[in-house]
């Protein structure tokens, strides 16, 4: 048992580093190729993106997730479900962004730039929610390696594209160049999903015809686990993709430019908070490991081995976290410069560190609540959270700009982590009594 943890762990973390150094690679060649104004104008739309395929997925790959690992499931009858629920979902997303792209962008985001890039995240929206389905099945049947070869593709697939388009056409408006960024992540879901789907012809489970379509539908039971899932999501992506539209709204009467605003909402956004939660990646490794470990120490009622393993995963996020709170601390020029090639920030960068830490210490926290199934809790948390933030970035945006955006996620961050470490504390101390 131990000896399969770790190879778990090993397995878990070599992929996860590899998925998040393409991460990081991705946005260090697009730092290097596109302007100032054009990063700003990526970073821009990401929250749209997020949200997109929030909608889009509605929690979709992580029900998948659930129901292939309980036996009493047909995995075919699972798989014909979620692409069904994905197909219909996905097409009402398509169309709203198709319709709606010139209204974010130009009354919105109050940036007309931004209007091609978000028509490209069209195809997009189908691409990663097939993706999710089929990497959260192989991820079930325990088939890491494989879902990890698949993230290694897709991230080549998009560098090269991105690379290859934007070095050929640098000739263009920053608003195509920006459009090829995001188009590129259409082609890295795509390849991702020509390399896993020729693995799912070994599971027998591509081969169907419309009568089997209709019978075997589980569309109750996949919604069932899906829907609470999203909520939390929708809610806390809605909040990042109004996070800055409110900005411009109060800085505009102050008489800051909108690009100015951008540019500002982009190097906090975009390259202080990016370079903040790199460390993330192992702890989402922690998480899936420690998930199964405290579920059953729950399922049984041990409360002893429950304090323990709740003790070795808090201590073990502390101590990833350490090394990367440090070096963001006492050389953060050098890690923008590095990453972005820029050194915008940097003061940002060194101030949150610190306090960033807290952010790390959740994932246990979270772990414990999921496996008590205290979804509602989860969800009154991240409303609590996300409404906290977004009314300070309102209120503070008139005297620190730009800032409140990092004063407001540290806030939110210490009421989550305030909430949630009261509840398991109550489980672990008060349960037992």
């Amino acid at each position: 048992m131990k000896r399969k943890l770790i190879n778990s762990f090993i397995i878990l973390s070599a992929s996860s580093a590899i998925a998040k150094l393409f991460s990081i690679l991705n946005r260090m060649i697009l730092a290097r190729q596109l302007s100032s104004e054009a990063m700003a104008l990526y970073i821009l739309v990401m929250p749209t993106v997020s949200l997109c395929i929030t909608l889009g997925q509605l929690g979709i790959p992580s029900a998948v997730f659930r129901l292939v690992a309980n036996p009493k499931y047909n995995n075919k009858k699972i798989i014909i479900s979620a692409f069904t629920i994905c197909l219909f979902t996905c097409v009402i997303v398509m169309s709203t962004l198709l319709f709606a792209s010139k209204f974010i962008s130009h009354d919105l985001l109050k940036n007309e730039g931004a209007f091609y890039p978000l028509l490209s995240l069209a195809l997009f929206i189908p691409l990663v929610g097939i993706s999710g389905i089929i990497k959260n099945y192989f991820l079930a049947r325990q088939n890491v390696f494989l879902v990890a070869k698949a993230g290694f593709v897709e991230e080549i697939a998009r560098l090269a594209f991105s690379y290859f388009m934007i070095r050929k056409f640098a000739f263009l408006a920053d608003t195509y160049l920006v459009s090829f960024a995001t188009f590129a992540m259409s082609i890295g879901e795509l390849s991702s999903i020509i390399y896993l789907s020729t693995r799912l012809k070994d599971h027998k489970i591509t081969t169907f015809n419309k009568k089997s379509i209709v019978n075997n539908l589980q569309i109750k039971d996949m919604l069932n686990i899906a829907m609470p899932l999203t909520g939390s999501r929708l809610y806390h992506c809605v909040v990042s993709f109004l996070e800055p539209i409110t900005l411009v709204f109060v800085l505009t009467k102050f008489n800051l430019s909108e690009s100015t605003i951008h540019q500002q909402y982009a190097i906090i956004s975009g390259y202080v908070i990016s370079l903040l939660v790199t460390p993330t990646f192992f702890n989402n490794v922690i998480y899936r490991l420690f998930l199964p470990i405290i579920t059953d120490d729950v399922v049984y009622k041990k409360f002893s081995a429950a304090k323990k393993h709740m003790f070795l995963a808090l201590l073990g996020s502390f101590l990833i976290s350490v090394p990367f709170t440090l070096i963001f601390y006492f050389i953060p020029e050098f890690c923008l410069k590095i990453l972005y090639n820029t050194t915008s920030g940097a003061n940002y960068l060194k101030y949150m560190a610190i306090p960033f830490t807290i952010f790390y210490l959740q994932t246990p926290l979270s772990a414990l609540l999921q496996a008590l199934n205290k979804n509602k809790l989860m969800f009154i948390i991240s409303i609590i959270e996300c409404t906290s933030e977004i009314i300070l970035v309102y209120v503070l945006s008139h005297y620190i700009g730009v800032f409140s955006i990092a004063v407001s996620l540290l806030t939110g961050l210490l009421i989550t982590l305030v909430i949630s470490a009261g509840a398991c504390y109550k489980y672990l101390f008060c349960t037992n009594n």
